[in-house]
């Protein structure tokens, strides 16, 4: 099935807005408070992984924006907006051996106060982006949009998705005031930020990061620092105003998908947020040198410069900022899981933990560590893991000795007392991962069997024993065809996979791909069949989150204010799931969207894939973006507790049928809990029949306080389209 909007075009969760409060008043207008920067450090030897280095000199382009001094009275004068655009100016050029990016100077634009403007931010971005020619078009350079100033959420009545009628948006210099024609200039929404970026990541490549010191809360606190946020909503944007972006040469809209920044899993740039929603970020008087900061930028860029950029993601950067109360950092987009500043990093590929140490509460083993995941990815008690070093190298082996559902407890083979190789204690230094070698788990392993004339068996089994699962290896052999899950075989130049098992047998029964004298790739694509097959699967035995349910709609509505159609549907709610099951017909230009529904008494975490059987993909679209905010709310006597997917001014989502395909199927899953879970690693980017493909994904560290065993539950609906 394709997928023309395979993932949600923004930087927030679908629903997520930004808390308003009172104005500033003039107590609220002294200085922040004091506060000291961030001990120095000595910045740890960068280790080397083969294939990924730090962006290359003059592969880096930089825009960054800070605004102090606004020309309306509706703002408050920040301290620090400015600073902070020149500290990251100073970060980009310091060289490498100063723990800087080492960018040409040539390559960097900064506007600062009145060269903000509305006008100058987004000629900037056309003429530094868009049309630079040292930019080159194969998505290989590394882009960053960087600003300090004040944040706003526009009145957008046509919206009619925004819980509150409201949308985010950055202030530019002169927003609130009258330009030189005496026309009001207006802030700059998500959706215009969005759709530019797409555009950006659609000519120039999809490696850009969008850095954002500012809040949309409004307000202004007195007790921790100044919040870089309006104190009032902004005027409501004509739609025409910005509406050139999306129409095409004959003036009509909506002949393209809509975009919305603050999505998790906005897949033209990553987001890095001063803070998450009903928050406000605050600027600081530090008093080391009497300088004032926005905390977050501070933090963003000390914490730059102390780790290793080619072992670091951008979710295990934010993950070592200090706690603020107020203020949780924000980390979104589809690529978060990728290195820093490094977009040619691949996302698929074994899945490399982070082990973080932990203590035994019986004192009886020294050494212990925790990874963020458990029985919900498949892990089981003696699973094994090996463990890497920060420079690649295998250290040791741990096993599995306690299983929760979001986190496992590691401890050295037999329970001994520390971790031992060859007879020798093993130190175990920061930064160092887990992979698991052994799931030692059989609802995991995929049953493969090959007919005597296939001819790459070997390739797939180099050892005859059906009874002994290769290292690392999610399959085994299978002695019969009433013992297999699949069965593979060659007819012609072409590998097929006949299904036996599994909800996949009811709609996709076979597959085939080409094999291209590229045998060696077999076991690769057993693996990633295997892990298809185990999460679309996957479920709770017991059910024990019962009030939850998905739908799909069909949108009606202009952009960004699409809705959905309650005429669509026989019931009048525009519903389109019926018994776990969706029927569509192939429409051109036909656009969608999704309501995840709450109606338990407690609050959940929700997690929304797509799983395509033709490809053995699995797409994320959508995760929470905060670990300790569950946005699927729980039922109240008002309403329930809802998060929309794909509607008003986010990208919807559309599917259309190949000429020459009369129907197909795919699987919309949606996991739920009582508490964060770290599983966007089950995504499946890349087909496993794919050369390219390289296993299943790497993920962030999760090092959110684990106090709880979480609930979780999940529910899977067969959409089915078919050509009219």
């Amino acid at each position: 099935m394709e997928d023309v909007s395979s993932s949600r075009g923004s930087i927030a969760a679908v629903g997520h807005s930004r808390g308003e409060v009172s104005p500033p008043t003039e107590v609220e207008e002294l200085s922040p408070p004091k506060e000291s920067k961030p001990a120095p450090v000595t910045p740890p030897k960068e280790s080397k992984v083969e294939g990924v280095s730090p962006p290359k000199e003059g592969q880096v382009f930089a825009l960054v924006i800070g605004i102090n001094d606004y020309l309306s009275n509706n703002y408050a004068t920040l301290l620090g907006a400015v600073n902070d655009a020149r500290a990251f100016k100073k970060y980009l050029l310091d060289p490498r051996e100063k723990r800087g990016l080492g960018v040409p100077a040539s390559n960097v634009l900064v506007l600062e106060d009145r060269q903000a403007t509305r006008a100058g931010i987004l000629a900037a971005f056309q003429s530094h982006f868009m049309d630079n020619p040292k930019i080159p078009d194969d998505g290989n350079a590394t882009m960053i949009l960087f600003y300090a100033g004040h944040g706003t959420r526009i009145l957008a009545p046509e919206n009619k998705i925004a819980p509150d009628g409201r949308v985010e948006a950055i202030a530019p210099v002169d927003e609130r005031t009258k330009d030189a024609a005496g026309n009001e200039v207006h802030a700059i929404p998500d959706y215009v930020l969005g759709w530019l970026l797409s555009r950006l990541a659609k000519k120039k490549g999809p490696n850009i990061t969008v850095i954002f010191d500012a809040c949309h809360s409004g307000g202004l606190g007195r007790d921790v620092g100044r919040a870089r946020a309006g104190g009032s909503p902004s005027p409501s944007v004509p739609l025409e105003l910005d509406s050139h972006l999306w129409k095409d040469e004959t003036g009509a809209a909506q002949t393209a998908p809509s975009f919305r920044m603050w999505s998790q899993s906005a897949p033209s740039h990553v987001l890095l947020a001063a803070c998450g929603q009903e928050e406000t970020a605050r600027e600081i008087r530090y008093i080391d040198d009497n300088s004032v900061h926005g905390r977050f930028t501070e933090s963003l860029i000390t914490w730059l410069r102390r780790v290793s950029l080619e072992n670091t993601t951008y979710q295990e950067l934010l993950n070592r900022f200090p706690a603020w109360s107020g203020q949780t950092p924000h980390c979104g987009g589809e690529r978060r899981d990728r290195l820093v500043f490094d977009g040619n990093f691949p996302q698929t590929g074994s899945r490399a933990i982070p082990l973080i140490p932990h203590t035994s509460p019986t004192n009886d083993i020294l050494q212990s560590f925790r990874v963020d995941m458990g029985s919900v990815d498949g892990v089981v008690p003696d699973t094994e893991f090996t463990v890497y070093g920060p420079d690649n190298n295998e250290l040791c082996t741990l096993v599995a000795h306690s299983v929760e559902t979001g986190k496992t407890i590691l401890v050295p083979p037999g329970k001994q007392p520390v971790v031992m190789k060859d007879g020798q204690s093993v130190t175990i230094p920061p930064q160092s991962r887990a992979e698991v070698s052994d799931w030692k788990n059989d609802a995991m392993i995929l049953h493969v069997y090959t007919p005597d004339d296939f001819p790459h068996t070997t390739d797939l089994f180099p050892k005859h024993d059906i009874t002994v699962q290769p290292k690392g290896r999610k399959y085994v052999q299978a002695s019969s065809v009433a013992d297999a899950d699949i069965i593979i075989r060659k007819v012609d130049d072409d590998i097929v996979i006949r299904r036996l098992t599994s909800t996949i047998l009811e709609c996709h029964p076979e597959t085939r791909f080409p094999l291209k004298d590229n045998a060696a790739h077999l076991p690769l694509v057993a693996d990633g069949i295997a892990h298809f097959n185990y999460f679309l699967e996957r479920h709770h035995g017991s059910a024990p989150l019962k009030d939850f349910s998905l739908e799909m709609h069909r949108l009606v509505g202009d952009y960004p204010g699409r809705r959905p159609d309650l005429k669509a549907s026989p019931r009048g709610d525009g519903n389109l799931v019926v018994d776990n099951e969706v029927n569509i017909p192939s429409r051109a230009g036909a656009k969608y969207g999704f309501t995840i529904r709450n109606t338990s008494e407690m609050d959940l975490f929700p997690y929304f894939f797509f799983f395509d059987p033709e490809e053995y993909t699995i797409s994320l679209w959508y995760k929470p973006e905060s670990y300790k905010v569950a946005p699927l709310t729980k039922k109240t006597e008002d309403a329930d507790g809802t998060v929309t997917v794909g509607m008003g001014s986010e990208r919807a989502f559309e599917f259309m049928l190949p000429p020459d395909q009369p129907h197909s199927s795919g699987f919309l899953k949606l996991f739920v809990a009582t508490q964060h879970l770290d599983i966007s690693w089950i995504k499946q980017n890349v087909s496993p029949f794919d050369p390219n493909f390289q296993g299943t994904p790497r993920i962030q560290a999760g090092q959110e306080p684990l106090v709880a065993i979480p609930e979780w539950d999940a529910l899977t609906v067969v959409l089915t389209m078919t050509k009219q």
